[in-house]
């Protein structure tokens, strides 16, 4: 860290520094932000509740809102950090030893905000096809994890096998009817078998695949454009949102895909392997009953979704066959003893991190719960790549460096795990930054300003604080 600033996660349990100001807030915040990229004196409106704070800002076409639910580093100077105020509330304090429990628990129970014609339950049968080969593949559902940006389920393949090295794998569907974050995130009404039909009727007449375009080149131009960036996106009818999910659960799936093709080396090792590409073949969609007239198609073709004429990501639902990895999340490390192992296996998770990196891959996700720890080796496996960037969509070497010195990876798992286990069990791992890590902070995280790279300064500044404890 630069001598000059002072970084303050949000999401962090308590105070473990003099210098760091932390509070705990485990609900999205949401920021409203100038559109026009000006962020300064803008106050945030937290309602960790769900409670909605009004704001001016938020009424006012300028402004857009930003949904923030991973930890957030604040730069401030260290004469001005003692005059930050946070809010916290009992009820957004979770003990994180506890949280997987709470996820299992979620996973088994009713949602109000999940459609009740979702299919994706243990027991129930699915049906997919091989992108590559068009195999049909019959699998039964064994487990189901609570739906966030995808819908992810354990598998077992019934006939035929399709991976000759294992019967059971797990399937990550991007699957924008019962995705419920997602959902969530733009007010979506929960989907039923009359949205889809309009929705088929909006694609069938080509309005989805002129859309499916435009935003294609919006995001060309605007990596982080979204519909809150469109002034009358208020007043798009529920067809034009559905065609909205489908395209983004599409990005979606094409960005993890091209994540682990680009962790190849790393796959079974420190991620898990990637087995192959499916889409779904009869999925709970439009039924034989459907009323939209379809020319040229037979009933049986009118009971799948994915009928839509010359192009697939308008109404297929694609998916990943991924390794399925036993073990906890790094999350949980407390509860999982002995102690003896906890800092090799912080120190794994963040190893790992760096070799994926090394790919050319950010992580604009990355949390403790995006780690697995096998038990016998007690080293980490990284899941869930649907929110990243790659390096080779940088502009220069330079916006690259500079973005993962903002994201900050790697803090993000060591100052909140050292923080998590003081808190839970008195300590038990010490987070100290890697030699990236401080070049990227003496580089771009100084208050005075960016500072030279590659000078003598630059290697006093590591040789002095490589090896010394953070936080």
């Amino acid at each position: 860290m630069a001598d000059h600033t002072v970084a303050t996660y949000f999401s962090s349990p308590d105070d473990t520094g003099i210098e760091v100001n932390k509070t705990d807030l485990t609900d999205p915040i949401h920021l409203p932000l100038p559109a026009d990229g000006r962020f300064s004196d803008i106050n945030p409106v937290v309602s960790p509740d769900g409670i909605k704070i009004p704001s001016r800002a938020e009424e006012h076409n300028n402004f857009q809102t930003a949904t923030l639910s991973s930890p957030i580093k604040f730069m401030l100077p260290v004469d001005q950090a003692e005059k930050l105020k946070t809010v916290e509330h009992e009820k957004t304090r979770r003990d994180p030893a506890h949280q997987n429990e709470e996820m299992d628990r979620s996973a088994d129970t009713s949602d109000d905000t999940m459609s009740p014609f979702c299919p994706y339950k243990p027991g129930n049968k699915i049906f997919l096809k091989s992108t590559k080969t068009g195999m049909r593949i019959e699998a039964e559902i064994i487990k189901c994890f609570p739906a966030t940006l995808s819908c992810v389920m354990v598998i077992r393949f019934v006939e035929p096998n399709f991976l000759e090295t294992t019967s059971e794998c797990v399937l990550k569907l991007f699957d924008r009817r019962f995705s419920t974050q997602e959902r969530e995130d733009w007010e979506a009404a929960p989907w039923t078998p009359e949205l889809e039909k309009t929705y088929q009727a909006f694609a069938h007449c080509g309005d989805a695949e002129e859309f499916f375009s435009y935003w294609d080149a919006e995001k060309e131009v605007f990596d982080e454009w979204s519909p809150r960036h469109v002034s009358n996106s208020h007043r798009w009818s529920a067809a034009k949102w559905e065609a909205y999910l489908q395209w983004q659960s599409t990005a979606y799936y094409e960005m993890e895909k091209k994540a682990y093709e680009l962790m190849t080396d790393l796959q079974g090792k420190d991620v898990p392997k990637m087995f192959g590409e499916v889409f779904l073949d009869l999925p709970f969609g439009i039924q034989e009953d459907t009323d939209i007239d379809i020319p040229d198609h037979d009933e049986e073709d009118s009971a799948s979704i994915n009928w839509t004429g010359s192009d697939p990501p308008i109404s297929s639902i694609p998916g990943l066959l991924l390794q399925h990895v036993d073990g906890f999340h790094l999350t949980d490390l407390s509860a999982n003893p002995p102690r003896e192992h906890w800092q090799s296996t912080v120190d794994s998770a963040i190893a790992a991190l760096h070799r994926i990196q090394d790919c050319g891959i950010l992580n604009r996700d990355v949390n403790t719960r995006s780690f697995i720890i096998d038990p016998v080796t007690h080293k980490a496996k990284m899941i869930d790549f649907g929110l990243v960037s790659f390096r080779k969509n940088a502009q220069d070497p330079e916006e690259w460096d500079r973005a993962q010195a903002t994201m900050d990876e790697e803090g993000a798992v060591g100052l909140l795990m050292q923080s998590y286990l003081e808190e839970q069990a008195g300590g038990g791992f010490v987070y100290k930054e890697s030699e990236r890590a401080l070049r990227w902070a003496y580089r771009y995280n100084s208050y005075s300003g960016d500072n030279e790279p590659g000078t003598k300064e630059e290697d006093d500044y590591v040789e002095k604080n490589l090896g010394r404890a953070t936080g």
